[in-house]
C-alpha cells in the first residue's frame, strides 16, 4: 500500500457542502483519503506511512477547476494562423494587441503582407466587423491580388477572402450548392466556413503544425488552472487525425489536466452515415487512456454564433435587420438527437439566440414525451440571448445551462450600440434568473471563443462588469459561491462526472488547484487577479512557471 502524502494549505475550499473547508488533505496514489485539519487526519496518519508537504501552506487551494467546453483542436488551428483580434490576448507565443477601427487593422494586413514570402497565403484571425469596419473582397484585393487573403472572423464561424483566397478555396464550387458563401463580398460563414476547412486544416495543422500547436494549447489550459477540461464536440478536426494527436500531446501522464471528449453529432454522421451511433460507440471503445476519456453526451448544433451575430433571434430581431442562420433546421433537431436520446446519452446543445433556445427547449419536450427520462443532463450552451419564459420552461424541463462567460464581459458594450440595443445586450447570458430558478450552471471558455481562465469568467458574471468598466444588467448576476461552482462542482455535475471531480471529499479523485489568495476574501470584483501557483492531477504536482 503506497504512502499518504499529506497537503497543507492556509484554507482549503472543497467545494462540499458537508465539509466546505479544511487546511489539510490526505492523498493516496489518485485518490483523496480524507479531507479536514493535521489534527482531524490522526486516525489515519497513526496507522500508516505519510509525508506531510507544506509548500503551500501560505497559500488557497480549491477543488481543480474544471473547463467544460474548450476546442483544443480548432485552437490548435489558429495558433498557426496570425492574430488581430479585437481584445488583447496572451499566447504561448507572446502578448497579441489589439487594432483599432477599419484603417489601423487594413495596415496591420498591410504590413504582415510585405513580412511574408510571395504569395504564401496569408490567414488572420481575429476580425470583427464591430471593432475593425465592414471588410470585404474589394478591400483584401486592395492588399494584394495575388496572395490568398483570409479574415478569420473572431467567432471562427465566418471568413472573410480576397479574389486568390476564393479561388484557393475552392469557394465558386461550394457556392453553386451553400447559400453561405458569398462570392461578390468574399464572405463565407457557418456551413460556408466549413467548406473552406478542407483547404485551411491541411494548410495550418500539416507538418507536425498540430502537435506544436496542441503544445502550445496545453500550455494555455494549464496556465488558467484547469485539471479537467472536456471538448466539447470531439471529431470537428476529423476523428482519427483529432484522437491520435490528442493521445500524443494530452494523453501523456504528465499532462497536467484531463481531458473528457463529447463527440459532434453532425461530424459523426458525416464520418459513419446512417449507423453513427454504433460506429462511434465501437470506435470509441478502442480509445481512451488515463488521461483522455470519452464521456457518455453528444454535441448538438441548433443556430448560430454569438460573437458574429448569427444567432437566431425573435422579435425585434437586429437593429439593422440582418438574420441569423441555422446549423441545424428546428424540424431537423429531434431526428439527429432522437438516437443518442434512447440510447441515455447526455445532449449538450450549442444555442445562441432567443429562438434558437426556444428550438433546443422544443425538440426537449417532444423527446421527453416520446421517450421519457429521468435525470437527463440535457444542456443548453452559450445561451447567449434568452427570455425569463425560457427560464422557467428549462426549470421545467430538467435542462441546464452552460454559459460562455466571457460574452458580456468582452462584447457586452459593443453590441448594445449595433445589433442588440441595450436591454437585451444587458441581460445577455441570464444566469441570475437561472440562479433564481434553481438551474444549474457552469462557465466555459468556449476556447477559442474566450481564453481557458475560469477564474476570469467567474468573476465576468459574479460582477457583469465589462471590459470597459460598464456594469450591465446587474440582477443577472451570479452569487460568488454560485459563480465558483459553476466551475467546479456545477460543471463536474453536467458532465456526469461530480463522483469523481468537482469538489474535494474521500474517495474521489486528488485533483486539486492552488491558488494565492482566497476567492471568498478577495471578492468577485477581484477574482481574476488571483494568481494561479499550481496544480494537483491524480495527487501530482504541476507548478507554473
Amino acid at each position: 500500500m503506497s504512502e499518504i502524502t499529506v497537503f497543507t494549505a492556509r484554507r482549503i475550499i472543497t467545494m462540499d457542502e458537508s465539509l466546505p473547508d479544511a487546511t489539510a488533505i490526505a492523498v493516496r496514489g489518485d485518490r483523496i483519503v480524507e479531507v479536514g485539519t493535521l489534527e482531524s487526519l490522526q486516525p489515519w496518519l497513526r496507522h500508516h506511512e505519510h509525508v506531510v508537504d507544506d509548500r503551500f501552506a501560505d497559500q488557497v487551494m480549491i477543488a481543480g477547476l474544471i473547463d467544460p467546453h474548450i476546442h483544443p483542436s480548432l485552437m490548435a488551428i489558429l495558433l498557426n494562423c496570425d492574430w488581430l483580434p479585437p481584445e488583447p490576448w496572451d499566447l504561448p507565443s507572446g502578448r497579441v494587441d489589439a487594432p483599432e477601427g477599419k484603417d489601423e487593422f487594413l495596415a496591420r494586413v498591410g504590413d504582415l503582407h510585405t513580412s511574408k514570402p510571395a504569395n504564401e497565403p496569408l490567414v488572420i484571425f481575429g476580425y470583427h466587423a464591430q471593432y475593425h469596419g465592414w471588410i470585404e473582397r474589394n478591400d483584401l484585393d486592395a492588399i494584394s491580388t495575388e496572395r490568398p487573403v483570409v479574415l478569420w472572423q473572431r467567432s471562427f464561424h465566418e471568413v472573410r477572402a480576397n479574389t486568390a483566397a476564393l479561388e484557393w478555396l475552392d469557394a465558386a464550387e461550394g457556392a453553386s450548392w451553400d447559400p453561405h458563401i458569398d462570392l461578390e463580398s468574399g464572405r463565407m460563414y457557418e456551413s460556408g466556413m466549413v467548406w473552406a476547412l478542407r483547404t485551411l486544416n491541411p494548410h495550418l495543422l500539416g507538418n507536425g503544425q498540430y502537435k506544436s500547436a496542441l503544445g502550445d494549447v496545453s500550455t494555455l489550459i494549464h496556465r488558467g488552472g484547469i485539471t479537467s477540461m472536456c471538448d466539447a464536440g470531439f471529431g470537428i478536426g476529423g476523428y482519427d487525425q483529432d484522437y491520435d494527436t490528442y493521445d500524443a500531446v494530452l494523453g501523456q501522464q504528465k499532462t497536467p489536466f484531463r481531458t473528457y471528449l463529447m463527440p459532434q453529432i453532425a461530424a459523426a454522421k458525416g464520418r459513419w452515415k446512417s449507423d453513427t451511433l454504433e460506429q462511434l460507440e465501437a470506435w470509441a471503445a478502442e480509445r481512451g487512456n488515463g488521461r483522455i476519456s470519452f464521456i457518455k453526451a453528444a454535441k448538438i448544433l441548433a443556430d448560430g454564433a454569438f460573437i458574429a451575430q448569427l444567432m437566431v433571434l425573435g422579435e425585434p430581431g437586429y437593429i439593422d435587420g440582418h438574420q441569423g442562420a441555422w446549423l441545424t433546421e428546428p424540424e431537423r433537431l429531434v431526428h439527429l438527437m432522437q438516437p443518442f436520446w434512447e440510447a441515455g446519452y447526455d445532449l449538450h446543445i450549442h444555442c445562441n439566440g432567443d429562438i434558437g433556445v426556444g428550438a433546443s427547449l422544443d425538440a426537449v419536450e417532444t423527446l421527453l414525451h416520446a421517450h421519457p427520462r429521468v435525470d437527463h443532463r440535457t444542456t443548453l450552451h452559450h445561451f447567449g440571448i434568452s427570455t425569463q419564459a425560457q427560464i422557467r420552461r428549462i426549470k421545467a424541463l430538467g435542462v441546464e445551462i452552460s454559459a460562455n462567460g466571457y460574452y458580456l464581459y468582452q462584447f457586452g458594450d459593443r453590441f448594445a450600440d449595433e445589433w442588440l440595443g441595450t436591454e437585451r445586450a444587458s441581460q445577455m447570458t441570464r444566469l441570475g434568473a437561472a440562479e433564481r430558478a434553481g438551474v444549474s450552471v457552469s462557465l466555459h471558455s468556449d476556447l477559442p471563443m474566450g481564453p481557458a481562465a475560469p477564474l476570469l469568467a467567474a468573476q465576468a458574471c459574479a460582477t457583469r462588469r465589462t471590459r470597459g468598466g460598464v456594469v450591465m444588467g446587474e440582477p443577472e448576476r451570479l452569487s460568488l459561491d454560485t459563480a465558483l461552482r459553476s466551475i467546479t462542482i456545477d460543471a463536474a455535475y453536467q458532465l456526469r462526472l461530480d463522483h469523481e471531480i468537482g469538489s474535494l471529499a474521500a474517495g474521489k479523485l486528488a485533483d486539486v488547484t492552488v491558488l494565492a489568495d482566497d476567492p471568498y476574501a478577495v471578492g468577485a470584483d477581484a477574482v481574476a487577479d488571483i494568481a494561479v501557483i499550481a496544480t494537483i492531477v491524480g495527487g501530482e504536482v504541476y507548478p507554473l512557471a
